[in-house]
């Protein structure tokens, strides 16, 4: 099939594992990949949504656990089973437990009324659903069978991963048929509901196409595209953004293999669907459910919008969304991160005009939060390093944080060093294996390291190695910078004011009409915020989970609710 065509393409699988984030996003990462290996994640708890071998939190979820662990481990191990003790038992046990269907869990027949949780006739509680439940740990399941197979050459998860997906091909009668659309809307939005369960498998089903080349898997994936868009289960409000996050992904991926505009439009439809309609807050990131009002965030949703929006940029090249991928990683996705280093839930804070800040941690989530959280820090080292495709020997380097990076071409690597009076620092290293060679005259010309240049960062100077300023290169809003096979070291200082910004995301100044609404006070990628103690402000600081109501508008404690 005809690809898609772009700007820089995202590093693979291999150079992916070789890039160490650092400073406080590599932080980040050691706090969640610790906390996967305590305790609690033992080789009983792990496989439990499979073999039922104890009562444990959505273990009719099946799948869900065990699918999320199984793709971290094969991203984050870097092809060792050793890395985490349940490692080498998942992969053994998990084949042991696929139904002959295909699918996880109990025996179910797909042809007969979707059980899912309706009030009683007399008041009780509704037995337990399985059947979507079950089509929801299929859809993590999916890949984590093909990240395992990838990471070990494990032919037994790739057979898996066939049978997974022809599962779903098979039961398209059942699953996507006309006939039963009102049933399927009946079950509602949330966590067991058909809209939430179903469509997610379609990231499986495209991956899957991609390591076996055969088509009936991806058109599946575009047969349940259609039946979402067609039937309407991509309207919002929507109660469980996690799961429609997994849809939209799931349309760029299709996109991204087929090359057909319309799905990169459903899934730009559905990113300003949301954008636009409020559902995004200030800080970047998204509610548990897409509702407005509702009390609490979800460490998966921030995660699922962090990938959504590095993979919007790799296939358009439009700049608002690694913005929104920054916003979201630098603040919301950083202060969902509870003290034991794991993902969850933060109770959200309103005032009369929506979400006004953070309160206390409500509960970090080691079902589902603490495997998604650490799947989107592996997910963002293929994008600290990107590679134009339309002149070789070129790079780009979207964020600003610290890391190194290597390939077989390049070693590059980023670290901020200082921050006073209002002016950030970095310290850019580059060094090139090989300088490349020109196609039509067969001379060598060099390798270029293109920076962006954030939204945020004002007037900027390039120094040597010495603090002997530069000529500075910029186009497109890209700072660019030669290197060669000798290491070159460039300091780079960009003046990053206080400012302010609307609710939507627009800069705007003092007096202006949108203030009445709240401002977000913002300096470089961060968002500023008033400590709000028992009983009066304390300084502005930037945010950060301390144990206080974080206020990021301008409001008072008595506007919270």
């Amino acid at each position: 099939m005809k690809k898609y065509k772009v700007l820089f393409g995202s590093a693979d699988r291999e150079d992916a594992g070789r890039t160490r984030l650092k400073g406080r996003i590599g932080e980040m990462e050691q706090r969640v990949l610790s906390r996967l290996r305590g305790p609690e994640f033992n080789e009983l708890f792990l496989i439990a949504d499979l073999d039922f071998n104890q009562k444990r939190w959505f273990t009719n979820y099946s799948g869900d656990i065990s699918g999320r662990f199984l793709e971290i481990m094969s991203l984050a191990g870097n092809g060792s089973k050793d890395y985490h003790p349940a490692l080498s038992f998942m992969l053994e046990k998990i084949p042991e437990n696929q139904r002959d269907a295909g699918h996880f869990g109990i025996p179910v027949d797909w042809s007969g009324p979707i059980d899912y949780e309706q009030p009683m006739p007399d008041g009780t509680q509704p037995p337990v659903p399985r059947m979507m439940p079950i089509l929801w740990g299929s859809s993590r399941m999916f890949p984590g069978l093909i990240e395992a197979y990838l990471a070990f050459q494990d032919e037994q998860m790739l057979a898996c991963a066939k049978k997974l997906g022809d599962f779903y091909i098979n039961t398209r009668e059942e699953l996507a048929s006309p006939l039963r659309v009102e049933e399927y809307h009946a079950t509602g939005t949330y966590a067991a509901g058909y809209a939430t369960c179903y469509f997610p498998g379609m990231e499986g089903l495209v991956r899957l196409y991609e390591v076996t080349g055969e088509d009936k898997y991806l058109g599946q994936a575009r047969n349940m595209a259609d039946f979402r868009e067609k039937y309407g289960f991509d309207r919002l409000p929507f109660e469980h953004t996690h799961g429609y996050l997994c849809c939209v992904y799931s349309l760029l991926l299709i996109y991204k293999e087929s090359g057909e505009k319309r799905w990169l439009s459903m899934a730009e439809k559905n990113w300003t669907d949301l954008v636009e309609g409020g559902y995004v807050t200030p800080s970047g990131g998204l509610l548990e459910k897409g509702v407005p009002g509702f009390h609490w965030d979800e460490g998966c949703s921030q995660a699922d919008w962090i990938r959504v929006n590095l993979l919007c940029y790799e296939l358009t090249g439009e700049v608002k969304y690694l913005d929104m991928a920054e916003r979201v990683l630098y603040n919301q996705f950083r202060i969902n991160q509870c003290e034991t280093g794991g993902f969850g839930h933060r109770r959200v804070l309103y005032d009369e005009y929506g979400v006004a800040g953070y309160g206390k941690y409500e509960e970090e989530a080691l079902w589902c939060c603490d495997f998604h959280g650490a799947m989107a820090l592996q997910n963002l080292k293929k994008y600290v390093v990107m590679k134009q495709k339309k002149k070789d020997g070129s790079y780009f380097i979207p964020f600003l944080f610290d890391f190194e990076a290597q390939n077989e071409e390049v070693f590059v690597s980023v670290e901020e060093i200082g921050t006073s009076g209002g002016l950030k620092r970095w310290r850019i290293m580059g060094k090139a294996e090989n300088t490349g060679t020109a196609e039509n005259t067969g001379t060598e010309h060099p390798v270029e390291i293109a920076v962006r240049i954030p939204d945020w960062a004002g007037p900027s100077t390039l120094y040597d190695e010495g603090g002997t300023p530069l000529p500075v290169r910029i186009e497109a809003n890209m700072l660019y910078l030669p290197i060669g096979k000798e290491p070159a070291v460039y300091l780079w200082e960009a003046f990053c004011p206080v400012y302010l910004e609307d609710r939507c995301f627009h800069k705007t100044h003092p007096g202006q009409e949108a203030e009445k609404k709240g401002c977000i006070l913002r300096q470089g990628p961060d968002l500023l915020a008033a400590r709000i103690g028992e009983t009066q402000p304390a300084v502005v600081g930037r945010m950060e989970d301390n144990g206080e109501a974080v206020y990021i508008f301008h409001t008072s404690p008595s506007a919270a609710k």
